[in-house]
C-alpha cells in the first residue's frame, strides 16, 4: 500500500508515519511539506491513500483536492486538520474526500479508518490483510487500556503483573508487546508516570517525603529518593527546599 502524508510541521509528519508502520509494517509511506510538492507527487505517481493537512504552505489540502480529484479516482484522501471547523469540514466532504480528522490523530481511530478503507476497496485488500489492520488495532488498544490502568492506579503498589491480570494476558506477553509498540518496558513507563506526579505533589505546602512517598503507591522513602535523583539530579528533599525558597 502507498501512502503520502502532506503536513507543513515534521513531528506531526512523524508520529502519524510510526502509527502507520505500527498498525501495517510494509507501507511505502512519502513525506511532502507543503501544497506545491503534493500536488507534483500527486501527479508524478499513484498513491491509495493521501493523508493531507488543510492549511499548509503554497496550496491548501482542500485546493489540492480540488485540483486533482477530477483526474485521480483511485486515491483515499484524508483531510488531516487542528481545526474543528463546519466550514472546513462540509468543503472536505463537498470534495469527495474519505474522513476529516482532527489532531492528535489516535492510533486506534487511525486503524479503523485503515480497516474501512480496506474493506471497501479490493485493491487495498490484496496488498493488506483485514486480521493485520485488525491485530494492530487491537495492539493499539491493550497497551492504552494498560496506560489507562497506570494512570487511574498509580498511587497503588501496582506493576506490571497487576495490570496484566487485569487485562486477561501474561505479564511477560504484556512486557514485550509495550516495548515494542513505545520503545520502553512497562516499569519504566509506571516510574515515568509516579516521577512527573512527584514533582507536583512536591510542590504542596506541608507536605513532606514519608506523604508523597505513600501517594506514588512506594513502600521504601529510600527508594523512592533514590529514583527521583536518579530523574532529577537532585533528592526530594533539596527539591522541597529550593521550591520553597
Amino acid at each position: 500500500m502507498r501512502i503520502i502524508i502532506a503536513d507543513d510541521e515534521e513531528y506531526v509528519r512523524l508520529e502519524l508515519r510510526e502509527m502507520l508502520l505500527e498498525i501495517i509494517p510494509d507501507l511505502d509511506i512519502t513525506e511532502v511539506i507543503n501544497g506545491t510538492k503534493l500536488l507534483r507527487e500527486i501527479k508524478s505517481q499513484s498513491f491509495d491513500i493521501a493523508f493531507v493537512d488543510i492549511k499548509m504552505p503554497g496550496f491548501t489540502g482542500l485546493e489540492v483536492i480540488e485540483r486533482i480529484l477530477p483526474e485521480n479516482l483511485h486515491t483515499e484522501w484524508i483531510i488531516l486538520t487542528g481545526y474543528a471547523n463546519f466550514e472546513f469540514a462540509q468543503k472536505a466532504i463537498s470534495l469527495g474526500v474519505t474522513e476529516y480528522l482532527l489532531k492528535p490523530v489516535m492510533q486506534n481511530e487511525l486503524a479503523d479508518l485503515l480497516e474501512k478503507i480496506a474493506r471497501r476497496n479490493t485493491f487495498l485488500t490484496e496488498t493488506v490483510s483485514l486480521p493485520e489492520i485488525t491485530s494492530g488495532r487491537d495492539t493499539v488498544h491493550l497497551v492504552r487500556s494498560a496506560e489507562r490502568i497506570v494512570r487511574e492506579r498509580f498511587s497503588e503498589q501496582i506493576g506490571v503483573a497487576q495490570v496484566a491480570d487485569e487485562l486477561g494476558v501474561t505479564p511477560n506477553y504484556l512486557s514485550a508487546l509495550y516495548r515494542k509498540f513505545t520503545g520502553i518496558t512497562f516499569t519504566k513507563h509506571i516510574t515515568n508516570i509516579r516521577m512527573t506526579r512527584a514533582l507536583e505533589l512536591l510542590k504542596k505546602p506541608g507536605i513532606n517525603v514519608k506523604d508523597v512517598t505513600e501517594l506514588l503507591g512506594y513502600t521504601s522513602s529510600r527508594h523512592f529518593a533514590r529514583l527521583f535523583r536518579v530523574y532529577y539530579d537532585i533528592s526530594p528533599s533539596e527539591y522541597i527546599q529550593n521550591y520553597r525558597i
